[in-house]
């Protein structure tokens, strides 16, 4: 259960069901990743979908409580006492992305095709599945439009030029003057790594 109090005081509880997807005596990695409205669960990493476990709306953001304590493996009350062993209990000032938790339980980073160390904002923490330059929140679908880029929009990186995606494009170069859009653009192309369209 996980407990938390908004500008309107003490929520009801948020509940989660694992449904015997933690075993007696095994260890497990739990990753709760919040932003403003937004919780996800996580256990031992990613669903093979790399989604949360589960991902709820809370009816207002969490606020600090007014005793300035936060109470782990407890209700706030003091009630419903955890009963097991913790270890390795972090906290981080900004909710890590999809990635970074996979990469806090494995040891890896899932690595992208394009720009793979520009990472996906709070609000949207996962890398959508059809499109590795868009991020999308944890609870939608995989079409979603609810989609923010990933990179910045003027980003042109040269792996954009065999990535899969018919509506991305690579810049080679900006002419800034008449004299150099008549001496034009040499392009060597090595066509191991898929189909390509020059224009």
């Amino acid at each position: 259960m996980f407990y938390y109090r908004t500008v309107n005081g003490l929520q009801p509880p948020i509940k989660v069901m694992t449904l015997g997807r933690i075993l007696v005596k095994k260890w497990i990695h739990l990753s709760v990743q919040v932003h403003q409205t937004k919780i996800s669960f996580f256990i031992n990493g990613l669903e093979e979908d790399n989604t949360a476990f589960d991902t709820r709306t809370l009816s207002g953001s969490i606020i600090d409580s007014a005793s300035g304590t936060t109470q782990i493996g407890q209700s706030l009350n003091g009630l419903e006492q955890f009963v097991g062993r913790m270890q390795d209990f972090r906290l981080y000032q900004m909710a890590l992305t999809n990635r970074e938790i996979l990469e806090v339980f494995s040891g890896d980073l899932f690595r992208l095709h394009i720009q793979s160390h520009c990472r996906c904002p709070g609000s949207h923490p996962r890398v959508h599945p059809l499109g590795q330059r868009y991020c999308i929140p944890n609870d939608a679908e995989d079409t979603t439009t609810d989609r923010v880029l990933r990179l910045n929009p003027e980003a042109h990186p040269l792996s954009f030029v065999n990535d899969n995606d018919i509506g991305t494009s690579w810049v080679s170069q900006v002419f800034t003057n008449i004299t150099q859009l008549h001496q034009g653009v040499t392009i060597s192309i090595d066509l191991q790594n898929g189909q390509y369209q020059v224009i």
